[in-house]
């Protein structure tokens, strides 16, 4: 040890000591690793092998893809276009009659199957319901106490019922 060295230790020592507990500027390991990653060779040649073979399989599949496409529009250009149904008057979601559908067409005919029926109905309903409302409107009026009936009563019948009484 040089005395330049020897010298500035024990200041460093001091410097430390007198240095507040919380100081997180000095870093206790070094920032550069000592030691190097050591690789296996080996499987560095297998992980390159297999790279290569899916790049190679990806292509292969790209270009199986391509030819499929491009097979496609040959046959798509090569059969003729079938000649279009005259189409006056008439769009090209029509299912039947006004492009309405059977079960759309039964709908129409109930809603108007009831609608008629109201219609015919119509001096009854207002009837009912015009006597309805005359009930609401005015007041009921006070029941009158019935006469006291001068007939008896019957009497109860007592005879036995059901088969288990009669044997």
């Amino acid at each position: 040890m040089s005395t330049e060295q020897s010298e500035s230790a024990p200041a460093a020592i001091t410097e430390t000591k007198a240095a507040p507990a919380a100081d997180t500027t000095r870093q206790a390991t070094t920032q550069a690793a000592t030691t190097q990653r050591v690789k296996n060779p080996k499987r560095v040649a297998a992980e390159k092998l297999v790279a290569k073979r899916s790049r190679l399989a990806r292509e292969e599949q790209k270009k199986a893809a391509e030819a499929y496409y491009a097979e496609k529009q040959a046959t798509a250009a090569k059969a003729a276009p079938k000649p279009a149904a005259s189409t006056e008057g008439e769009s090209p979601k029509s299912d039947g009659l006004f492009g309405l559908s059977t079960n759309q067409w039964i709908g129409i005919g109930g809603i108007g199957v009831s609608l008629g029926g109201l219609y015919y109905k119509r001096e009854e309903l207002l009837a009912m319901t015009n006597a309805a409302l005359d009930k609401i409107r005015t007041p009921k009026p006070e029941p009158h106490p019935e006469p006291a009936s001068v007939e008896p009563k019957p009497a109860r019948d007592t005879r036995p019922r059901g088969l288990k009484k009669m044997i």
